[in-house]
């Protein structure tokens, strides 16, 4: 991997990992995002709504990286159990402690974790940090890329980190399949009475689910999945909202006062390839955009860094990008199947989908099946 010259478009949380965990084993690495993060001034007692559920691997993979030192550790907040209730009321647990582990994952401030991730890239010598710059043109053929103050680069690798709407995809002609589930994701994070339990839980119902992201003893982010219609209704009337919410979560978690809230649409969307012209790679959003419900979105991003860095290391760039590309694109559409397996499944309100549901809790509840699904539940 050593002289690999490496250009990343997107220098998010999956687009920094990369940039930091390939710079670390001996690639020359170039950067280019428009909006970098900030200095923290560390006076907002209040957590952003943009949060991000990383399993125990990816978390310990990340300090491995050297952020632990960097990230706020305010913004940083360990669960210890994850449950699941279907629509007829049976439920599922998992403990850290029945894996041997202290935690299952953490929750994170993605702001603080991207910081954290450009604290150490700007900490480097050999990675050039293109900051407020974009990609403006693409030239496949000759490995070379425009910026946006037209400045022209070359590259051995270009990674597209850049998103669901990744510029990379669109130049290099990268083509999706998907949907629009015509639902809206809402958000709120909420200050509460009385101290939860470092736990996140997630209920089903026709509608579709909610759930809790617990932030802090007395802080958590509640979710809320509905048709666009209605969550966009919702977001309209302050009053109504906060009424609906405490209808919602007051029996789970008593009285509370909303901090702030938003929405976003979700799709999914997922690219026939993951490489093009065998040196345009795709990774995180940029490559698969799957149901937020189970919170894996940014942890297959990561897994996406990982096995990247992991085959770069053991091939030639060609063969590295073909074991990537079978590897990470299988393992994320089962994924993305299982959670739309999960959603169709665990909503529908006809006899026979709420029976294989009940009993599907009943053979999760397995010991050998249960052990299993834990080691997903902390990408093992």
């Amino acid at each position: 991997m050593k002289q690999l010259s490496v250009l990343i478009n997107g220098g998010g949380m999956v687009g920094a990992s990369a940039a930091l965990a390939l710079a670390q084993h001996g690639a020359n690495v170039t950067l280019l995002e428009p909006f970098p993060p900030g200095k923290d001034s560390g006076t907002d007692p209040d957590w952003d709504l943009r949060i991000s559920s990383v399993n125990n691997s990816n978390w310990e993979w990340l300090l491995e990286l050297g952020i632990g030192v960097c990230v706020r550790q305010q913004r940083v907040f360990d669960y210890q159990k994850l449950s699941v209730t279907s629509q007829s009321g049976h439920n599922l647990s998992f403990q850290a402690n029945e894996a041997g582990l202290s935690k299952l994952g953490v929750m994170v401030e993605n702001n603080a974790l991207q910081l954290a991730l450009w604290t150490k890239l700007r900490s480097l010598k050999h990675v050039d940090l293109r900051e407020g710059e974009t990609l403006d043109k693409l030239n496949a053929g000759t490995k070379t890329v425009v910026l946006s103050q037209g400045d022209t680069l070359s590259y051995d690798l270009l990674l597209g980190c850049d998103g669901a709407n990744s510029k990379v995809a669109q130049l290099a002609g990268f083509h999706y399949r998907g949907w629009d589930y015509e639902q809206r994701c809402l958000l709120a994070n909420v200050s509460l009475e009385k101290p939860i339990e470092p736990e996140t839980w997630e209920v089903f119902r026709p509608q579709g689910p909610y759930a809790l992201l617990p932030l802090t003893e007395q802080q958590a982010c509640l979710i809320d999945y509905g048709l666009r219609d209605n969550i966009n209704s919702l977001q309209r009337d302050k009053a109504g909202l906060e009424a609906y919410l405490r209808e919602t979560f007051s029996p789970h978690i008593g009285n509370f006062r909303v901090l702030k809230s938003a929405s976003f649409a979700l799709q999914r969307k997922h690219a026939a390839h993951y490489v093009k012209e065998g040196s345009i790679v795709l990774l995180g959003d940029a490559a698969h955009s799957i149901h937020p419900m189970a919170g894996q979105g940014v942890n297959l991003g990561f897994a996406d860094v990982r096995c990247l860095v992991e085959v770069l290391q053991e091939n030639t760039p060609s063969v590295a990008l073909d074991k990537y590309e079978k590897t990470r694109q299988g393992e994320n559409a089962k994924m993305m199947r299982m959670m739309d397996a999960i959603q169709f499944g665990w909503r529908s309100r006809n006899p026979v989908m709420q029976f294989a549901t009940a009993a599907s809790l009943k053979v999760a509840a397995f010991p050998w099946v249960k052990r299993w699904l834990l080691k997903q539940a902390v990408g093992e």
